[in-house]
């Protein structure tokens, strides 16, 4: 590949390089229906008026690894009606809490070392789907670097999270595919942008991510675990130039 020569990489890294930013998407899916998955949502969601959320998803979602919620009363799910169709979305208010939810539902109760740096999750399979959102500032960015107040920005993270997450569930909905790397990264932080401030612009995508050389706690170590150091740095140069593009655009 052309794009690999331009970076100082040998044999092995030019092949993981190219295999991570490839596209991995497909053609365009007909997807199943929604009604058929949303019937037990509606039904939970009706039970949880009487037992309280973070009962009923401690009953149906984690029995086996129920979570102490710390303040359940934080809790919520409601069905979204999002870009891709109807999703269920669980908020919760109490970042322990989150945590310590993502934790028994994505990682078996095993809590993994990056947990902090996680704000929402998209946990799809046959059976299930669903959505669960944090209230953490986005990227774990203060209001004061995206010159906001704090309850403005509290407000539009969970705009941009909500769009963002809705965007992996879009691709895997209608593409057969959510990947865990920078490409789909990028794609879903152009729209969640688009829908928190109705603009996109490189720099906020490029310090969430810790590719600007200012955010030493970016989410660029999520998304190319275990990778070697040179491949690193050029998807994060790719991903610059790529994020300059839809600037642009």
């Amino acid at each position: 590949m052309e794009l690999a020569s331009k970076f100082n990489l040998n044999g092995d890294e030019k092949k993981i390089f190219e295999d991570y930013i490839s596209n991995k998407m497909g053609e365009k899916l007909q997807p199943s229906k929604d009604e058929e998955f949303l019937d037990k949502w509606n039904a939970w969601i009706d039970e949880s008026s009487k037992k309280g959320v973070a009962s009923v998803l401690n009953s149906y979602l984690i029995p086996k690894r129920p979570v102490e919620f710390k303040k359940p009363e934080c809790v919520s799910v409601s069905i979204y009606e999002s870009i891709a169709g109807k999703i269920p979305i669980i908020v919760v208010g109490d970042d322990d809490d989150f945590e310590n939810l993502i934790i028994n539902l994505a990682y078996r109760g095993v809590r993994p070392d990056n947990i902090h740096q996680q704000g929402a999750s998209f946990l799809a399979g046959k059976t299930n789907r669903f959505i669960v959102l944090s209230k953490k500032p986005y990227s774990n960015i203060p209001a004061s670097w995206m010159g906001l107040e704090e309850e403005d920005w509290r407000k539009k993270s969970m705009v941009l999270r909500r769009a963002h997450e809705c965007t992996h569930y879009y691709t895997r909905r209608y593409y057969g595919t959510s990947q865990n790397n920078l490409h789909d990264e990028l794609m879903a932080d152009f729209f969640g942008l688009y829908a928190a401030f109705g603009k996109y612009q490189s720099k906020w995508f490029t310090h969430f991510m810790g590719i600007d050389g200012q955010n030493l706690d970016g989410r660029l170590s999520l998304y190319t675990k275990d990778l070697p150091k040179a491949v690193v740095d050029a998807i994060g140069q790719v991903a610059i130039c790529c994020s300059r593009f839809l600037e642009k655009c």
